[in-house]
């Protein structure tokens, strides 16, 4: 039984062990000022939520909920999480705890823009 135990823990994807976006903004327990940050979209993980921009990672709010991170594409006033693609420029607005990114607004920027990687 014990092998089981330890062969079904080292299976597990590791991102089961990750906090989630609500958990990490539950751990908050003074004010926090945002920051941000211009960038190019690497990687975006719709299941976990996680976005990699210029090599950092941030958290993203579920769909649905309270303390929504606010997406927009660029030109408009709306978006989600699901229409931004790799390789889009983007300016982020987030909150950096101890272990993670939080973004609180993510801005499609114009894809002319010089963005430092």
């Amino acid at each position: 039984m014990r092998k089981l135990l330890v062969a079904l823990v080292l299976m597990a994807p590791l991102g089961v062990f990750a906090e989630t976006f609500d958990e990490l903004l539950d751990s908050i327990d003074t004010a926090l000022v945002s920051r941000f940050e211009n960038g190019v979209i690497y990687e975006m993980n719709l299941v976990t939520r996680m976005i990699q921009i210029s090599g950092y990672d941030y958290h993203v709010s579920p769909a649905y909920g309270e303390d929504l991170t606010e997406i927009s594409l660029y030109g408009t006033s709306a978006g989600s999480f699901e229409l931004l693609t790799v390789g889009m420029k983007v300016e982020v607005e987030y909150l950096e705890l101890e272990r993670a990114r939080v973004a609180v607004v993510i801005k499609e920027l114009d894809p002319n823009l010089e963005v430092e990687f």
